[in-house]
């Protein structure tokens, strides 16, 4: 499609898988000093990670898509205040592709399973 994307992440590991993938990898570290060069945010973190003082560097034109299981990863006061606009997307997977995510998580409990010798 076009886009340049970036991927966050704290692991050094991750960081490089990201890169391999083609992306442009961002340690989580540095988030809040590039976070206003974005468009498009998408967030998967369950845990506050677009505080206040991250959200006071978003662009207000910028569009943050938490799709993080709750709590989310965004206050959604602080954005407000700062004229932000956040959609939670909450079960998402489960909403518009039922059969699919639900035939992804018995793979992957079934894996899991199968890894521990149960």
């Amino acid at each position: 499609m076009g886009a340049q994307t970036h991927v966050e992440a704290r692991k050094y590991a991750d960081l490089a898988m990201i890169e391999g993938h083609g992306y442009e990898p961002l340690p989580l570290d540095n988030l809040k000093d590039h976070i206003h060069e974005f468009d498009i945010i998408f967030n998967t973190i369950p845990a506050l990670i677009l505080d206040d003082e991250i959200l006071a560097h978003v662009r207000k034109d910028a569009l943050i898509i938490d799709l993080a299981s709750k709590p989310g990863g965004v206050d959604f006061d602080a954005a407000k205040s700062y004229g932000v606009k956040v959609i939670w997307a909450l079960s998402l997977p489960g909403k518009i592709a039922p059969v699919s995510s639900g035939a992804i998580i018995k793979d992957t409990i079934m894996n899991i399973i199968k890894e521990l010798g149960v």
